[in-house]
């Protein structure tokens, strides 16, 4: 008999979280590159859990940059607090908190990355909001998900999927403009967005 699914992945060990990650190693370029990092930059990794995508950040901004690795959960977080002792990787700071009630100003970014996160939220629209709110005008946020009509042989299932059309109405709802929706593979796709300028006052 299948188990029910569990967003919260609450049955898997961190080694097995961050080996899960690890997997998706080869859509990551795509993200970087759409963020535009450079070094120095400070980019907001939402959902970072123990981090496998939050030491590319790194690498990616620099000892100069910054990499705000917000999840939950505070043991995922310890993982990657270990893990950056071990390889002497400073340029992570690690947030414990949802990120759908991310105080404005707590965090200023240049960039946001939300991947693989908004199917186990409870409430997505309320993080790309919070996610909004923490960039400037112009900034660039790349969303990364399990696409519906996928085959289904990894990731969520099918009824825990989010359409790119649900995902580009949040955007909007949020004010961030999509200026790019692509498929990678034929379970995953990413839209790039970016965060609307404000109404001068």
């Amino acid at each position: 008999m299948d188990q029910p699914y569990r967003k919260d992945l609450s049955h898997l060990t961190w080694d097995e979280v961050y080996a899960r990650q690890a997997q998706r190693a080869g859509l990551m370029a795509a993200w970087i590159d759409a963020l535009q990092l450079k070094p120095g930059d400070r980019v907001l990794d939402i959902g970072a859990g123990p981090g496998y995508v939050s030491f590319a950040l790194a690498e990616r901004v620099g000892p100069d940059g910054l990499v705000y690795a917000l999840d939950r959960s505070a043991d995922a977080l310890g993982y990657l607090e270990q893990l950056q002792r071990e390889r002497g990787v400073r340029q992570i700071e690690r947030i414990v908190g949802d990120a759908a009630t991310l105080a404005p100003g707590s965090v200023t970014a240049d960039a946001a990355l939300v991947t693989m996160v908004l199917h186990h939220t409870d409430d997505p629209a309320g993080v790309l909001r919070s996610v909004a709110r923490c960039l400037p005008a112009g900034a660039p946020v790349v969303i990364g998900e399990f696409h519906p009509d996928g085959p289904c042989e990894k990731g969520p299932p099918r009824d825990h999927r989010i359409s790119p059309a649900q995902i580009e109405a949040w955007c909007k709802e949020a004010g961030l403009t999509v200026r790019d929706t692509r498929r990678q593979t034929p379970e995953h796709y990413m839209v790039v967005a970016q965060r609307t300028a404000r109404p001068a006052s």
